[in-house]
């Protein structure tokens, strides 16, 4: 039988534990793999901080590295680096000072933002907002705005990182990530090498990479959330947006609009365009707004309608440009 790790109380160690919580500050590493008994409180670690498959329900804050591989519902996650495993993530704010690492994860989160992020494409639930340097790969997440299409949308974005106690990215930051542990050794999806990344990028599918001939047999599984899935596929993708927000004078709007229509079209290249997405850029290079705000929902019903038959969702770029397209001719 193998020896136990001897137990240590390290002088300068803060607990707080009463009949449910747990919480711990420290001015080191910080590493629990259970709690006993007790939800997880609010954990501040001085170096990385290193949580098993534990609940918690209060705040993460690591000055190192943050890995975590259970479910967490907090109010703000941060650290120099954030790895987040298959948990489901529930919080008001993920950040960190270098990277932010999602896997497969469930995730009910208002932002992440970090110099750089890497997102699973088997990560799901809805992030309203990602902000990040670099270009985060597709996954079946919902919303996923950056700050400036937050406020294009829905109003002042700076207010929105204040509620949170953020504050918007330097952009000199490179966001160069470090290599770091997986947040779950069991989960072979997380790598760290480019290579192995890329390689799996191309082992998930897109909806831009499935094209269902009528004679093929459908895919084994479906590229993004399933169409029975009552959350996906309907007109309330479209995020609501201000009662009050007038259309700015046209030559302002026109060139987001075409903007956003590029990348709708993007992820349909080297594809048959949908019917409706040519409807759509025929009504925008017509410069015909009346038309436009009159049959955006009718377009975008249509688009749906087109992916259903096929049993994928839209790429998530798709869905946020036709939000953005909605805010502006409101």
């Amino acid at each position: 039988m193998a020896k136990p790790p001897p137990f240590t109380l390290p002088a300068g160690l803060k607990l707080d534990l009463d009949d449910s919580t747990l919480s711990v500050v420290y001015d080191g590493d910080v590493s629990l793999e259970q709690t006993l008994g007790r939800k997880l409180g609010t954990v501040v670690a001085g170096g990385d901080l290193v949580l098993g498959k534990v609940d918690v329900t209060g705040n993460l804050e690591a000055a190192g590295k943050l890995i975590a591989s259970g479910n967490i519902d907090a109010t703000h996650i941060s650290g120099s680096e954030v790895h987040l495993g298959k948990g489901a993530i529930k919080a008001q704010a993920v950040s960190a000072r270098r990277r932010i690492v999602v896997g497969a994860a469930k995730l009910a989160v208002d932002i992440l933002i970090a110099p750089h992020i890497e997102i699973d494409g088997k990560a799901s639930g809805r992030v309203t907002v990602v902000e990040s340097l670099n270009e985060v790969g597709p996954s079946k997440i919902k919303g996923g705005f950056s700050l400036e299409e937050y406020g294009e949308l829905f109003g002042d974005s700076t207010a929105f990182l204040a509620d949170r106690g953020l504050e918007p990215l330097d952009d000199n930051d490179t966001g160069v990530p470090t290599t770091a542990e997986p947040a779950d050794e069991d989960d072979e999806d997380e790598e760290d090498e480019e290579d192995e990344e890329d390689e799996e990028d191309d082992e998930t599918p897109t909806m831009v990479d499935v094209v269902e001939e009528e004679d093929e047999e459908p895919a084994d599984e479906p590229v993004e959330e399933p169409v029975d899935d009552p959350l996906s596929l309907s007109v309330d993708d479209l995020e609501p947006v201000l009662e009050d927000l007038a259309p700015p004078e046209a030559e302002e709007f026109h060139p987001k609009l075409e903007d956003a229509l590029k990348r709708i079209v993007a992820c349909y290249e080297g594809h048959d365009i949908p019917p409706t997405v040519a409807k759509l850029q025929q009504l925008i290079d017509a410069r015909d707004y009346t038309g436009l705000r009159a049959n955006i929902t009718e377009i975008w019903n249509g688009l749906l309608g087109f992916h259903q038959k096929r049993g994928i969702r839209p790429h998530h770029q798709v869905t946020h440009a036709f939000n953005l397209i909605h805010g502006l001719i409101q």
